[in-house]
C-alpha cells in the first residue's frame, strides 16, 4: 500500500521544522553579524571573519549557557551548512592553479603536505593526543587552516570541542607564522620566488599565506598565491584518505561501510565549474564572501556549544603537537623552496 502525503502535511511538516530550527540558526547568524559589523567598523581587520565569529561565540556562550530550544538549529548550523561552505570553497580554486605550477614544484608541494601529514600523526601519537584532534591539526596545518579542519571534522564526524580546539590551533600558529617568515625572509634576502613558494606552501590560512607572500613583491604574492591556491586542491585527496583510514577502526567495530564525504564531489563540481567557466572577478568575490559568512556561521554555532573548561581539559599536549607540527612544515617547505629555487 503506498501512502501519500497531502500538501497540507508537507507544509506542516515544513513548518515544524522551521520552527524547531530557527532559534540555534538565528543565534549562529546573530553572532556572524556581530562579528561582521566588528570587521566593518575596522575593529578587528587581524583575524578572519569565520575565525572572529567562533570566538566571539565562545565567550557568548559560556556566560551564556545555549538554550536547550537552541540545539537543534546549532546542529543544523555546525553541520549541514558547514558542508554547503565547503562545497562553495571549490569556487575560489582552478585546476589551472595547480597545474600552472610546474611538475617538479607540483610534487614538491604534495610531498609537503602528506609528509606534514604523516609527521604530525606520528607525533600525535607519541604524544598522546586524541586521535581525532590529532588528525584535525594535521590538516589545518597541511592544507588550509580552519577550512581543513572543517572539512575534516565533517568526513570524521569529530566532536566539537576537537573542531573549536582545532581552529584554535591552526589559527594562532598560523599567524605566528605569518609574522615571523617574512621576517627571516627579509633578513635572508630569499628571492621572491623562494619567499612565495616558502609562504604559500607552508603558511595555515589562505589569507594569511597571501598577505605574507605579498610582503616581498608581486611577483613573490604571485607565487605564493598559486602555491596556496594548490594546496587547498589537495584537500580532496586528503579528505578521502582520512575518512578512509579514520573510520576503518569504526568499520571493523560496528561492521558498517565507512561513510563517504559526499561534499567532496559538491567541491570537486564547483572546482570543475571555475575551471572550465569564466566567472567574473566581481561574481567570484561575491562568492567568496558568501563562502566566509556560511563558514562563519558554522564556527558561531559550533563556538556557541564549546565550553572553555573541555578545552583545558585536554592539556598542553595537543599545542604542543601544534607548535611542532607548524615548525616542521616551515622548515621542510623552506628546504624545498631553496632546492628548487637555488
Amino acid at each position: 500500500m503506498i501512502t501519500t502525503i497531502s500538501p497540507r502535511q508537507q507544509a506542516l511538516g515544513f513548518g515544524h521544522f522551521i520552527t524547531r530550527n530557527a532559534f540555534g540558526v538565528v543565534i549562529a547568524v546573530g553572532i556572524t553579524g556581530l562579528a561582521a559589523l566588528l570587521h566593518h567598523l575596522g575593529l578587528a581587520t587581524t583575524i578572519g571573519l569565520p575565525i572572529l565569529s567562533i570566538l566571539i561565540a565562545m565567550v557568548i556562550g559560556n556566560a551564556i549557557p545555549a538554550p536547550k530550544a537552541s540545539l537543534p538549529g546549532l546542529q543544523i548550523a555546525s553541520r549541514p551548512l558547514l558542508r554547503f561552505g565547503i562545497i562553495l570553497l571549490g569556487l575560489q580554486v582552478t585546476l589551472g592553479d595547480m597545474l600552472a605550477l610546474g611538475l617538479l614544484p607540483l610534487a614538491a608541494l604534495v610531498a609537503l603536505v602528506m609528509g606534514t601529514m604523516g609527521f604530525t600523526v606520528w607525533v600525535g601519537r607519541l604524544l598522546g593526543v586524541e586521535k581525532s584532534l590529532t588528525v584535525l591539526i594535521a590538516s589545518g596545518t597541511s592544507i588550509c587552516g580552519a577550512s581543513a579542519v572543517l572539512a575534516t571534522a565533517s568526513t570524521i564526524s569529530a566532536k566539537d570541542e576537537d573542531v573549536a580546539y582545532g581552529v584554535a590551533m591552526v589559527t594562532l600558529f598560523g599567524s605566528v607564522a605569518m609574522t615571523l617568515l617574512p621576517m627571516t625572509s627579509a633578513y635572508l634576502n630569499f628571492g621572491p620566488m623562494v619567499h612565495g613558494f616558502w609562504t604559500g606552501g607552508t603558511i595555515h590560512e589562505v589569507a594569511q599565506a597571501v598577505a605574507a607572500a605579498f610582503q616581498h613583491n608581486e611577483d613573490a604574492g604571485a607565487v605564493g598565491t598559486m602555491v596556496k591556491l594548490a594546496r587547498v586542491l589537495m584537500l580532496v585527496p586528503v579528505l578521502l584518505l582520512v575518512g578512509a583510514l579514520f573510520n576503518k577502526g569504526h568499520q571493523d567495530a560496528s561492521s558498517k561501510r565507512a561513510p563517504f564525504p559526499m561534499f567532496v564531489l559538491g567541491f570537486m563540481a564547483m572546482v570543475g565549474v571555475n575551471s572550465v567557466l569564466d566567472i567574473p572577478a566581481d561574481l567570484r568575490a561575491h562568492f567568496a564572501t558568501l563562502t566566509a559568512c556560511i563558514l562563519a556561521t558554522s564556527l558561531a554555532a559550533i563556538g556557541f556549544q564549546t565550553r572553555f573548561p573541555a578545552l583545558l581539559a585536554r592539556g598542553p599536549r595537543p599545542l604542543v603537537l601544534a607548535a611542532v607540527s607548524c615548525c616542521f612544515v616551515s622548515g621542510a617547505g623552506l628546504l624545498l623552496a631553496l632546492a628548487l629555487f637555488p
